[in-house]
């Protein structure tokens, strides 16, 4: 804006405005035609001096908060103190003038001393404001003021949860593990570190670039080096590093909380962190009515993206025509999802060509049943899984048939392999959009309707999915859960499952 509209948005005249740009507190940008061009930020600073003037503070002092070397705080309270003394005086010089008006004495007949002793008197201690907290100092001598520390924490949870946030969603979207968020242990202390990192990496670009970070731009909370300028990025590198150890401990159990606890009571106490002061970094402050709103806002919006994240990892890794490779990624997909801590014996994985993958001592789709009991008696026998059958037309699997032979002296079928098997193909079936599909689903109506536990022949149709479950047996009872050896007969169970698409 031009001068003239300066004029009019701040009611200052141009000659003061000249005046505060030729003492430095001014720096307007230049056009290539020589002309001033002032920004709102200009205009801002103005109203900041105008205010400051009016509080009757000289040009030096306002120079100094300026440029960081006296906070705010501190100039305030030496003007207070100041006005304060000033007034017991101003009121004392008025006292003294009333009660000579009222003597009525003539100037002839005035005996000075009096009075003059008592203007002379020192004026009694006013009743002063608490002296500003007391500031630290960093290595080279430099005022650090610690600004409004509850706010400068709520601006880094926000930040915290806006960094985790995207590195969880991306973490999800790109590997599809869950670990992330539902860890514990010492693989928990490993992911929160990798957050750290990726958290202290990211902010020192905001501060050289934006001068804020998310979370301090909420708040109003600026970060500048003793200049008054944005931090350069070995500043903001070196800042992020002693964060990172002297802030949060490198997220270290207890030390960690420690670390928190001991900053809490610096920052409640008026010292500013090492990471800032070590460094020569300080903070503005600017009013942000709405950052209580921003605050919730975002939280809200980072828990939706994490649940949308973790949603996303229920959708097959593959989706419509699978080769058989997809379908055997959709398959330990599933495997890793659902299945936590799995036997590979119980339940292996599948290779590129949709076989079981044997263990390096030879198993791997065989289950062995020696030294299971049932009841305290000995289990004899073994039940053997054959490879899985594709049926693939054109490239695509259409459908896949799971078959197994026992003669174990007990049968049980969880279906688990089976259950699998539907969720990898489910990746054909139509719905199987983010907002679509329903993985709880697929594993209710596998469980619920007992489409692979019964031990009889059966037919179902699920969600474009048709299934087929044969099987024959001989030497058994069945109890409802189990097939029970009959003493004295030879046991024999097959059990075949085909999973194909409906056209």
């Amino acid at each position: 804006m031009t001068i003239k509209e300066l004029e009019q948005k701040t009611g200052m005249t141009r000659a003061n405005i000249r005046f505060y740009e030729g003492e430095g507190l001014l720096s307007p940008k230049r056009l290539d035609n020589g002309y001033r061009d002032y920004s709102e930020e200009d205009a801002r600073t103005l109203e900041k001096i105008r205010l400051l003037r009016q509080l009757q503070l000289d040009i030096d002092t306002i120079r100094k908060v300026q440029q960081g070397t006296l906070t705010l705080d501190q100039a305030l309270f030496v003007q207070q103190t100041r006005l304060e003394g000033d007034r017991v005086l101003i009121e004392r010089a008025a006292e003294v003038c009333r009660e000579l008006g009222e003597s009525g004495v003539e100037y002839g007949a005035l005996d000075p001393q009096p009075y003059l002793a008592r203007l002379d008197a020192p004026p009694a201690k006013p009743t002063l404001p608490p002296p500003p907290r007391p500031v630290r100092r960093s290595v080279d001598d430099t005022p650090q003021a610690c600004y409004h520390p509850w706010q400068r924490w709520l601006a880094r949870m926000l930040d915290m949860t806006l960094y985790g946030a995207v590195f969880d969603v991306l973490w999800l979207v790109l590997t599809r593990d869950r670990s992330i968020v539902l860890s514990n242990g010492a693989l928990s202390w490993f992911l929160a570190l990798i957050l750290l990192a990726f958290t202290l990496a990211v902010e020192p670009l905001w501060l050289h670039f934006w001068g804020w970070t998310p979370g301090k731009w909420v708040f109003g909370l600026k970060l500048r080096d003793g200049d008054g300028n944005k931090l350069g990025l070995s500043q903001a590198w070196a800042r992020s590093w002693e964060l990172a150890w002297a802030g949060y401990g490198l997220n270290i159990p207890f030390y960690s909380w420690w670390r928190f606890w001991k900053n809490r009571k610096d920052a409640l106490e008026g010292w500013n962190g090492s990471w800032n002061g070590d460094v020569g970094c300080r903070y503005t402050k600017e009013e942000r009515r709405f950052s209580g709103w921003i605050f919730v806002g975002v939280h809200v919006l980072c828990v939706a993206a994490l649940l949308l994240g973790l949603r996303y990892t229920e959708l097959p890794v593959n989706r419509g025509d699978l080769t058989v490779a997809e379908f055997a990624r959709n398959y330990n997909h599933y495997i890793r999802l659902l299945m936590d801590g799995y036997d590979e014996d119980f339940c292996p994985r599948m290779d590129e060509a949709g076989r079981w993958v044997e263990r390096e001592d030879g198993g791997g789709y065989t289950v062995i049943s020696s030294g299971e009991t049932f009841n305290g008696v000995p289990v004899r026998g073994e039940t053997v899984w054959q490879q899985p059958e594709f049926t693939v037309e054109n490239g695509r699997v259409t459908a896949v048939t799971l078959r197994w032979v026992s003669d174990r002296t007990y049968n049980f079928s969880d279906g688990t392999r089976e259950t699998l098997a539907l969720l990898a193909l489910s990746g054909s079936a139509e719905g199987t959009g983010l907002f679509s599909y329903n993985l709880s689903g697929w594993v209710k109506a596998a469980e619920e309707d007992h489409l692979f536990t019964r031990w009889g022949d059966s037919e179902a149709d699920y969600r474009g999915i048709h299934i087929v479950q044969v099987l024959d047996y001989s030497g058994y009872q069945d109890d409802g859960t189990f097939l029970l050896a009959i003493e004295g007969e030879e046991q024999h169970c097959e059990k075949t499952v085909t999973i194909s698409l409906v056209e």
